[in-house]
């Protein structure tokens, strides 16, 4: 087996991806705690629900693959919570549980209705 995966992802050293700080100097750590916003913890829910603890429609290797593959730029753009929701919708999109345009059409919904609403 190829040990250089850098032709399969944006890694700079062979065996090490963009995504791939372990062992790394990350800099300071900020250990301030924040509650969880609502969403955040939605987020968490949708992931178990189509995960391994719910329908399996998405497996964990899945969601990784999708993680390296959005790219450095966009991938450190991203919180934590982001990635998984964004791992999550290029997933279902790939597997055709839903597609692009109904997604981008419920989204604007949602957002119409929290801007009216506020909720």
């Amino acid at each position: 087996m190829d040990a250089d995966n850098s032709r399969l992802t944006s890694a700079k050293e062979p065996g090490r991806g963009y995504h791939d700080l372990g062992g790394l100097d990350g800099g300071p750590i900020d250990t301030s705690v924040s509650q969880a916003q609502p969403w955040e913890k939605l987020a968490v829910v949708v992931g178990n629900a189509l995960g391994a603890k719910g329908a399996k429609v998405v497996r964990t290797d899945e969601v990784r693959r999708t993680r390296e593959e959005m790219g450095a730029e966009l991938y450190n753009q991203l919180g934590y919570f982001e990635k998984g929701i964004e791992s999550l919708r290029r997933l279902l999109v790939e597997k055709g549980v839903i597609d692009q345009p109904t997604l981008e059409r419920r989204m604007a919904e949602i957002a119409r209705r929290i801007a009216e609403e506020g909720r």
